[in-house]
């Protein structure tokens, strides 16, 4: 850590026209859960699914053998396309024969076909500071870093919609002739709590007559944005203040 700050103070002093003001380490809080969610596939429907359905819209048919001889089709493979339909719920059976459930309406309709897959696991990692989430490969690590929490952190709750959306654009996929989708998230569970450290140097551009926050986030490797304008809006004046008051005694000096 030592070498990445003399590193980043020989960074921001390349400019002659720069000081550096202050300069502070702490850690920005995050939390991470591990999140079960549903899966579906997602295909266009065929020819087949899509006549038995519309027959089933149109005639009352509870017998297998009837509608394979009307559509001139193997009986067994009627048979396994039914029980397909049955189980994921696009007809229900009631004493007149098979009726199409609204689901299955639904389905029709758009001409697509969805089927329930095993459902899987992923964690999600947020720091309420940036107000984001992202995916993380691993659970959050044991060791407490040291270093003050970052002064303007906050508390909270997790947000599923969110969590869900974030699933969406990272786990869904489309293959040749299918998508497999995020349906919904099933259990959020709490796994435990890590942080970033930071380092953050407050500057005065003299040229410019400029205050200025850089923060280093070393996870990502990069200058934090987020952070540095969050620290600006709360301290600009009161470091320009600051300044005026040291000033005031040598001026009636």
């Amino acid at each position: 850590m030592v070498k990445l700050v003399e590193k980043l103070r020989m960074e921001l002093a390349s400019n002659g026209n720069v000081d550096i003001v202050n300069e502070l380490s702490w850690q920005v809080p995050l939390i991470s859960y591990e999140v079960s969610y549903s899966r579906i596939k997602r295909f266009k429907m065929d020819i087949l699914m899509k006549m038995l359905l519309l027959t089933f819209q149109e005639a009352d048919i509870r017998r297998p053998a009837a509608l394979a001889e009307m559509l001139f089709v193997e009986e067994l493979f009627i048979r396994d396309l039914i029980d397909k339909m049955h189980h994921t719920q696009l007809i229900r059976l009631d004493p007149k024969g098979y009726r199409l459930t609204d689901k299955g309406y639904g389905q029709l309709e758009k001409g697509i076909f969805e089927e329930a897959m095993e459902s899987d696991e992923a964690i999600a990692s947020f720091s309420a500071a940036h107000n984001r989430y992202w995916l993380a490969e691993e659970p959050p690590g044991q060791t407490q870093t040291e270093g003050p929490v970052y002064r303007y952190a906050l508390e909270q709750a997790a947000d599923e919609s969110r969590i869900r959306e974030l699933l969406g654009q990272e786990k869904n996929t489309t293959e040749e002739g299918y998508q497999v989708l995020v349906a919904d998230v099933l259990a959020l569970d709490e796994l435990g709590h890590d942080s970033i450290p930071c380092i953050e140097f407050q500057l005065y551009d003299r040229k410019q007559d400029l205050f200025y926050a850089r923060v280093w986030n070393t996870r990502s490797g990069t200058w934090d944005e987020v952070l540095q304008k969050q620290i600006e809006k709360q301290e600009l004046l009161a470091w320009r203040e600051a300044m005026a008051s040291q000033e005031s005694p040598t001026e009636h000096a």
